[in-house]
């Protein structure tokens, strides 16, 4: 309708073509309420047409002063984060947690794993046998909120899911967001370690959903991640349709780096993240890359066709 004013500014009874009336008088009311058009004084059935220079560049002033007023309610909710942690943390003082803590029902263990996910600091751990699409539209938030926080997540699932079209699809994605994931032929327990300070295991490795226990002693927890780290050590990482590694674009990115650059933190630099980042990434592809030194991971990862 706009438009069709504007290529006819003296038309003495608005109308498009191809346009009932109501449809007409809807847009009209619409383009006047944006400041596009305005009616002329006296006369009720003629309508001028804005300069589209003046109205358009209005509109999106004051679109900027809306988003503005919204960034600055979002940003000040950040003020009361500490105040919340405080009180939650508090809540929580007494009784202090238990070693072993046994969850009931899927929405309660699921809640339990948000919160886990949220309070984690440095990784996440996870034995993942299988998924099913409710697992997969759980666990895909909060992987990427820990890859968005810079969390290191390890991954090692069953060669069954690894082949699943969905599953592999959603693997893939987080793969290219910063995570590592590993194929198993073992058989394996589902698991997830936070931190390396606390386990969540299924009740019933058959059925997950009948409870889960959230485990603290120190002693269990070490066990757990020493086996995680077993099976991960013995495990291939998950590789795309052609059979090819499954690398990040940061990975891909550190990888040119070492090309070209002798010292971390020139390397931090380009990259535009903190040394201890870069370097766990130059950690973790020398790890995959079974490389000496920076020098021979390049000059591998070349040869394996990854840069």
């Amino acid at each position: 309708m706009y438009h069709h004013l504007l290529e006819h500014p003296d038309q003495a009874e608005p109308a498009a073509p191809g346009l009932p009336a109501e449809e007409v008088a809807a847009a009209l009311s619409g383009l006047a309420e944006n400041g596009l058009v305005r009616r002329v004084e006296g006369d009720t059935g003629h309508w001028t047409v804005i300069d589209p220079a003046v109205a358009v560049e209005r509109l999106i002033s004051r679109r900027f002063t809306e988003l503005n007023e919204e960034l600055r309610r979002v940003t000040a909710v950040r003020a009361a984060i500490p105040e919340l942690i405080d009180l939650f943390r508090s809540g929580r003082a007494q009784p202090p947690p238990m070693d072993i803590e046994r969850i009931e029902g899927l929405a309660d263990i699921r809640a339990r794993l948000d919160d886990l996910a949220f309070f984690a600091r440095h990784e996440v751990l996870a034995l993942q046998p299988s998924f099913s699409p409710g697992l997969i539209a759980f666990c895909r938030p909060l992987d990427l909120r820990c890859l968005a926080r810079g969390l290191s997540l390890r991954t090692v699932v069953s060669r069954e899911a690894a082949e699943n079209p969905v599953t592999r699809s959603y693997l893939q994605e987080v793969v290219g967001l910063g995570a590592q994931v590993r194929v198993a032929d073992r058989s394996m327990e589902r698991l997830v370690c936070y931190d390396r300070a606390v386990t969540v295991v299924p009740v019933d490795p058959q059925d997950s959903a009948r409870g889960a226990l959230v485990i603290r002693q120190a002693g269990l927890v070490t066990g757990m991640v020493r086996l995680f780290e077993e099976i991960w050590s013995s495990a291939p990482e998950i590789a795309d349709s052609t059979g090819a590694a499954v690398l990040s674009e940061a990975e891909r990115q550190v990888l040119r780096i070492l090309c070209e650059v002798e010292k971390d933190e020139v390397g931090a630099r380009r990259m535009g993240v903190s040394l201890r980042t870069f370097r766990r990434y130059v950690a973790d592809l020398m790890q995959r890359l079974n490389a000496a030194n920076r020098f021979h991971a390049a000059m591998l990862a070349k040869e394996a066709g990854w840069i």
